[in-house]
């Protein structure tokens, strides 16, 4: 009996499988089984034993090539990439260098993947130090309460600084999708000091004020609290809030710690008080806050919409008149809707124990 020997490693088919299985349960031998269909004794063997252990043709999964990183591996570098800021912007070859592994980039790029490690741009938000989150956390607790209606009867302000061809560059991190607001994964941004335009704007539920270009200064001065009273407290903030009060009865004011909005504007709004105005103002609106005041979401859509311009804004001329453009097409359903994540941005800050949020 001539049995065809085969060479090691050569795969059955599936078909073939079940012949070999089929044959032996009505009683062939294996020398017969081997001669029939062309294979080995111990190869027919093989599979009418592993049939009888899992009742199935398939073949057994090879283990395949053994991971470059194990899992030890695996778990230092989890460890390490989440470990502080510097580690989180190390390149693949930095991370590489430093951990003593003996792969490629691409090996380390797919394992941080499937770890649900993504390198991601860097998110900037404010510097806030222990005594600032602490004063967050405070301001927000007391206001926690409010309700819809109370936080659609406040009208927010603020100025926003813009100049051509502004763009930063980006930072990349690497953090879990949930990170993104992590103070490790995030750059420090300043408040930034006058630009080559400035403007002011307010708005509450259902109404915006009109758009102000603040005055220029000579060289690169700052607003001080006299022009703030004259230009904008005096004018369009005071005439703003006066209709307002018309139209929705009494209403809160909402200006931040900037320095011009004390001194004189501070003296100001002490005589408005006798006519009704009240509101948050320096000392009591918390610092780098802007998690906590919509417009500034307001002033990215502003700046977003005009670097889309085309052809792009070059003179301070086109500026002023893109951004006023640009604040009469924001829509009023856009800004109900800001108002009405009030009760949200004050519970983001709640849970971020003062830090900030997404916001």
């Amino acid at each position: 009996m001539l049995t065809l020997l085969l060479h090691r490693g050569v795969e059955l088919t599936l078909s073939k499988h079940g012949q070999i299985v089929g044959m032996r349960r009505v009683g062939a031998t294996f020398p017969i089984i081997a001669e029939e269909l062309v294979v080995t004794v111990d190869a027919a063997r093989q599979v009418w034993n592993r049939y009888q252990k899992t009742s199935t043709c398939y073949t057994a999964r090879r283990p395949g090539r053994p991971k470059i990183l194990t899992e030890r591996d695996t778990r230092h570098l989890k460890r390490y990439m989440t470990h502080d800021r510097e580690t989180r912007r190390e390149s693949l070859n930095e991370i590489i260098t430093n951990l003593n592994f003996n792969a490629s980039s691409d090996t380390l790029y797919r394992t941080l993947k499937s770890l649900g490690i993504g390198h991601r741009i860097e998110r900037k938000r404010p510097y806030l130090s222990k005594i600032q989150k602490a004063t967050r956390l405070a301001f927000v607790k007391m206001y926690i309460h409010w309700t819809a209606e109370e936080w659609r009867r406040v009208i927010f302000t603020d100025e926003m600084g813009m100049q051509t061809g502004s763009n930063g560059g980006r930072v990349w991190v690497w953090r879990y999708p949930e990170e993104t607001y992590k103070e490790d994964c995030c750059g420090v941004m300043h408040v930034s000091g006058f630009k080559k335009i400035k403007v002011w704007g307010g708005f509450r539920y259902g109404a915006k004020s009109k758009l102000i270009v603040l005055p220029e200064k000579q060289g690169e001065g700052k607003l001080n609290a006299q022009e703030y009273m004259e230009e904008i407290i005096d004018k369009e903030l005071f005439d703003f809030w006066i209709k307002s009060m018309e139209d929705v009865g009494y209403v809160h004011v909402m200006e931040d710690g900037a320095p011009y909005h004390k001194g004189a504007a501070t003296a100001r709004r002490k005589q408005y008080e006798q006519d009704g105005w009240e509101g948050w103002g320096p000392g009591t609106w918390p610092s780098s806050s802007p998690d906590l005041n919509p417009i500034e979401n307001l002033w990215h859509i502003l700046r977003t919409n005009i670097r889309k311009h085309r052809p792009k804004v070059l003179k301070k001329e086109d500026l002023m008149h893109a951004l006023e453009e640009e604040w009469e097409k924001l829509d009023i359903e856009l800004l109900n809707r800001l108002i009405d994540s009030m009760p949200r941005r004050l519970q983001a800050v709640i849970d971020a124990k003062g830090g900030s949020t997404k916001y």
